[in-house]
């Protein structure tokens, strides 16, 4: 009893207090890296709200400095010291930095403080560090006093078992030796037949097909998973040469030789066999499937009766080992593609460099070179940024800040964007008609996905076709926002993984990295909307940007 009460106590020690605090811990990082970013943020834009923050952040810090203090109370004085060393060091923190909200800074604010800051942050954060430290090691003490506990709880339990069971042994013996005689034929017989039933229970539950076969290749038996997989009932298998029944015919549709079958090889040598990579069996409807075999003797004793031939249908596996593939080549092709897209203007801003370096150009040469140089990198720039909004798509960090704004100025600003490149094109883009509404949305992301639907657009719409943008309240509470051009259209197939990440349709030989739409859908999501597809081949497509209205 006592040692229960002793592994209960500890155990509720490590839940109730330990635990709690080295989460506060990790909690009270995590706040002073809000501070930093606060700050951080106030030095670069010089935006006074941000204080408010900035004091938010400070009060949970107190809370959880309280929640600290009442949790390590009874720890180890080393953690109670590094609690306070971190407690004054937070103090300091504060009191050096809520200047700072005081003074009027810009975006030239100058490194020596910011220098400065960080290094009285990465202080801080080294003095939370050794505070999580200290409490880990007074967590792993605690389970390892708990291990130990349980240890002598579970040794003093075995004891008082081995003494009991020695006790029932021994009573056991003396009643055994009576009835010996006349019930070891009836326990014979009990235990065969539950023998039989477990196999036969065993065999039906397994998720394999399990086929019995004799020592000339035919099939004895079949159990109900290789019922199903093969097409075969039990008595309709049974006498059937397994060889000229499901093995006949390799996969690529050749003709398997008896002669030389790992199957019949194995069953005539008595030995065990495994299946060839991309191996199949046939159906009864001379179908076939991928499987996984394995061929084992069946023993009597020392004699051999034939083989067991256990088997799995593979062809969810091989499914998803296409599907892997497929992936991995299309993800190889993107970085192909993003290797050639950052390629191309790395190569030009070097080859302006050379020119601006080695020849003697006038002004208007330089600028020239100059102008093709920034083009480049902001080239660069995009595609960089569009890999980073997936990837925060994907992590669940794209933010977005929406207000309540009229669509006709997105729309006109998204039209202005690509208004040279469509006469280029020889597309026209025009805007249709404008509901009178407010849309609550962030404005450059909302341009950032409109202008990807318009560039798509216009690079697969033919000469002569048209491009429209119009905004349409659907409802009380959701505007579309819409992006139609007269271009190829969509098949139903191409619409199935239009918004994968990556992916691109097959003989799409633009070049592009396939990431404007995951971007667009993110974007759409972001603001608890959506996107919408509407295509017909040959005739074109409507892509519906769904937002709320403000």
């Amino acid at each position: 009893i006592y040692v229960g009460e002793r592994v209960a106590s500890l155990q509720d020690q490590i839940t109730e207090t330990l635990q709690p605090a080295l989460e506060s811990a990790a909690r009270l990082s995590l706040s002073q890296s809000r501070q930093m970013a606060r700050l951080q943020s106030f030095l670069l834009t010089g935006n006074r709200t941000i204080r408010l923050r900035y004091n938010a952040a400070i009060a949970e810090e107190d809370n959880l400095y309280n929640d600290l203090g009442n949790l390590v109370r009874f720890m180890d004085f080393e953690v109670r010291e590094r609690l306070a060393q971190l407690s004054a060091e937070s103090t300091r923190w504060r009191f050096e930095h809520l200047s700072v909200f005081d003074e009027v800074l810009g975006p030239d604010v100058g490194t020596a403080l910011r220098a400065q800051i960080q290094e009285e942050y990465d202080e801080l954060q080294r003095a939370t560090r050794e505070l999580e430290r200290a409490i880990k090691s007074e967590v792993d003490q605690g389970r390892r006093d708990t291990q130990w506990w349980r240890t002598v709880q579970t040794r003093i339990t075995i004891g008082l078992a081995i003494l009991a069971l020695g006790s029932l042994l021994v009573i056991a013996r003396v009643s055994w030796r009576v009835k010996r005689l006349v019930t070891e034929a009836e326990n014979r017989r009990i235990d065969a037949v539950r023998s039989r039933r477990e196999i036969d229970a065993l065999l039906e539950a397994t998720g394999d097909g399990v086929l019995g076969i004799d020592l000339e290749g035919r099939a004895l038996s079949l159990n109900r998973v290789g019922t199903s997989l093969l097409g075969y009932t039990e008595e309709e298998i049974r006498g059937r040469d397994v060889h000229d029944t499901v093995h006949h015919t390799t996969s690529t549709g050749e003709p398997r030789a008896r002669k030389g079958s790992a199957i019949i090889e194995s069953i005539k040598m008595g030995g065990r066999s495994d299946s060839e990579e991309r191996d199949i069996l046939w159906r009864r409807d001379r179908t076939s499937f991928p499987v996984r075999w394995s061929l084992h003797p069946l023993l009597d004793g020392t004699d051999l009766r034939g083989s067991v031939l256990t088997f799995t249908d593979m062809t969810e596996v091989r499914e998803r080992e296409d599907a892997l593939r497929r992936t991995v080549e299309q993800r190889d092709e993107v970085v192909s593609i993003v290797s050639h897209d950052l390629r191309n203007p790395l190569g030009v801003v070097a080859a302006a460099a050379d020119i601006l370096i080695d020849l003697p150009l006038d002004r208007e040469e330089r600028e020239k070179q100059a102008k093709i140089i920034a083009r480049s990198a902001s080239r660069m720039s995009r595609l960089i940024e569009d890999l980073l909004d997936v990837a925060r798509i994907e992590a669940g960090a794209f933010v977005v800040r929406p207000a309540a704004e009229e669509p006709r100025s997105v729309l006109k600003e998204v039209r202005d964007m690509f208004e040279g490149q469509a006469d280029q094109a020889q597309v026209a883009l025009t805007i249709g008609p404008v509901c009178d509404v407010l849309v609550l949305m962030d404005h450059d992301r909302v341009v950032q996905a409109l202008a990807n639907l318009v560039d798509n657009a216009v690079r697969f719409t033919p000469k002569g076709g048209s491009i429209a943008l119009s905004a349409e309240a659907l409802d009380e509470e959701t505007v579309f926002l819409s992006v139609c051009d007269t271009g190829v259209g969509l098949t139903q197939d191409v619409l199935e993984h239009l918004f994968n990440r990556f992916w691109q349709a097959e003989g799409d030989s633009r070049g592009r990295a396939g990431l404007g739409l995951t971007i667009v859908r993110g974007v759409a999501e972001a603001h608890g909307g959506e996107v919408r597809v509407e295509s017909d081949p040959g005739v074109g497509s409507t892509f519906h940007l769904a937002l709320p209205r403000a």
